[in-house]
């Protein structure tokens, strides 16, 4: 049978109280090599599809572990197919994951997601040297138009379409910026997702000293009193997000 990878923390670790029992009810067990152990759990492959049930009892494993140490989170759905491959995991990538635990040791991760006012808009989406642009376009010229007028008109519609794209991408690169200033000096580090051009919503993510997680609430609470845009505020978590996809997702299919 298969085996549901949760994550990874320090070996010998702080000890759970009692049992614990992740996806499907089956009990959460440790394996360990170069000082290090990853959870995990028996699961078959017809039982990994996600539901609400399973990702919620995934998550209760991951925060018992968090609330007692660092750990490295790994996705829901990262199963190695025996105990041996968790084993040659911690082998082969435990100087990156003795490395992540150093930096995310005593932190937590808390999420901001900002609801920007809807328009029509194309957003640049970050995604390497050169980035990819999304656009829905301007309207096409009306055929019935003068000749003459056929090039001109769709000329001023794309030039519009565009300047208004780069305000929508400079208002929400603003918007992020000035939540970043809100909490400075309140976090570690932090990434931002863009919005899509199906959803105004941009997310920010910031990793969180333990000690300051009150102050960062409060100072998001300031935030919202003074920005124009809806804010939610959630977590403390742990730092899902801070984690790179090689090693979340562990290089197997989910």
């Amino acid at each position: 049978m298969s085996c549901l990878f949760y994550c990874v923390r320090r070996h010998p670790g702080p000890e759970l109280s009692g049992s614990l029992l992740g996806v499907g009810g089956r009990p959460v067990y440790q394996v360990a090599r170069r000082g290090l152990s990853a959870a995990l759990s028996e699961i078959g492959r017809a039982d990994l599809a996600p539901d609400i049930p399973k990702i919620r009892a995934y998550e209760r494993v991951v925060l018992s572990y968090h609330h007692r140490g660092a750990v490295v989170p790994m996705r829901y759905g990262c199963v190695v197919e025996q105990e041996s491959q968790a084993i040659q995991l911690l082998e082969e990538h435990g100087p990156r994951y003795e490395a992540l635990l150093i930096e995310l040791d005593g932190c937590v991760e808390m999420g901001l997601r900002v609801l920007l006012p809807s328009r029509p808009w194309a957003a640049v989406i970050p995604g390497g040297p050169e980035a990819r642009r999304e656009v829905a376009g301007p309207c096409p010229p009306d055929p019935a138009a003068p000749p003459d007028r056929l090039g001109l008109t769709y000329l001023t519609a794309r030039k519009a379409h565009y300047a208004s794209q780069d305000r929508w991408t400079t208002e929400y690169r603003q918007a992020a910026q000035r939540c970043r200033d809100q909490f400075a000096g309140l976090y570690v580090k932090c990434t931002t997702e863009a919005p899509s051009p199906r959803l105004p919503l941009l997310s920010l993510y910031f990793l969180v000293r333990r000690p300051v997680v009150e102050s960062f609430r409060q100072a998001f609470r300031q935030l919202a009193e003074n920005e124009p845009a809806r804010l939610l505020l959630s977590g403390p978590w742990p730092p899902y997000n801070f984690v790179t996809a090689g090693i979340s997702l562990l290089e197997y299919p989910t």
